[in-house]
């Protein structure tokens, strides 16, 4: 029984925009809504740490050598920011339609701090798939619910996207938020070199770096990070540069030269070589690749 997908339909009828694909604020802090008429074939962009829900149509996301499929039974929830490949399934007559949380570390430690104490896990990936069931499910159609009145809202819609953190904290991948606030841990000391690499990506980054502010041996840490992340530390990196330069191409309308210094390359030449083998399209073509109307995860 599609429980969301009646609820995500209502909300998308308030919206003014009749555009096939969008992403709109639901007026619940941390909460986007978006929606996608048309199948869109795969291609590359950036989860950030959240959980993804979806009432209609599905996704399959590609990382490491792993698939994830979610749909209206299957949620997904990233503990740190990965370069994904993504498909997403959708038509005219059933849009794709879901929410996106962004996860606030604040929250997270509150939450934390009232459970018991879970024993320290091995190093695992950032990415977990989870069923939408029982309260979890219960909680995400309060949360879709809230959405048509501004009053519901600010109460009901806050509290439910409260309770959806804390059901995937108590869940069997819990481990993928939960381990953000160990700080003690490998997978943190692997969050906290992504956040430099997002803050400092434009920079040239020493890997034997990195693995010293993580407390960890390069070696180590090649490891830690390739079982979080699904990539090794510089291919990382190169995506998140090419990444981050299709968004000021298409969002800001920077130059293709202007693009490739602002996100560290030194050679516009050599940029234009990897964006093409990473995208499979020249940097002067990409308004034409899917995900560049600003659509979330």
């Amino acid at each position: 029984m599609a429980v969301l997908a009646p609820l995500l339909s209502a909300f998308r009828a308030t919206i003014p925009s009749r555009e096939p694909s969008g992403v709109a604020e639901t007026g619940v802090p941390g909460v986007l809504f978006f929606w996608i008429d048309a199948p869109t074939p795969r291609s590359p962009l950036l989860y950030d740490t959240g959980i993804v829900i979806l009432g209609q149509g599905r996704k399959v996301g590609y990382l490491g050598g792993r698939e994830y499929h979610y749909d209206a039974d299957t949620c997904l929830v990233l503990g740190v920011p990965v370069p994904f490949e993504c498909a997403s399934f959708g038509t005219p007559a059933e849009p794709l339609l879901g929410i996106r949380l962004n996860v606030d570390l604040g929250l997270l430690h509150r939450l934390v701090a009232r459970l018991a104490s879970k024993p320290a896990d091995p190093i695992h990936g950032g990415v977990e798939p989870l069923r939408m069931q029982g309260p979890l499910l219960d909680a995400a159609a309060r949360l879709v619910a809230s959405l048509t009145d501004p009053l519901d809202r600010q109460i009901v819609g806050v509290a439910a996207m409260e309770e959806i953190v804390y059901r995937v904290l108590r869940s069997e991948h819990g481990r993928v938020l939960y381990t953000l606030t160990q700080h003690q841990t490998p997978y943190a000391h692997i969050a906290g070199a992504l956040e430099r690499i997002h803050g400092d990506f434009q920079q040239p980054l020493a890997i034997e770096d990195l693995a010293r502010e993580s407390a960890m041996g390069v070696s180590s840490f090649h490891r830690a990070f390739k079982e979080v992340t699904g990539d090794t530390p510089l291919q990382y990196i190169k995506k998140i540069r090419l990444l981050k330069a299709k968004s000021l191409l298409v969002f800001e309308g920077r130059r293709v030269e202007e693009a490739a210094y602002d996100v560290g390359y030194a050679s516009p030449s050599q940029f234009s070589r990897e964006f093409k083998r990473y995208f499979q399209v020249s940097p002067s073509e990409a308004s034409s690749l899917p995900y560049s109307d600003g659509l979330p995860a």
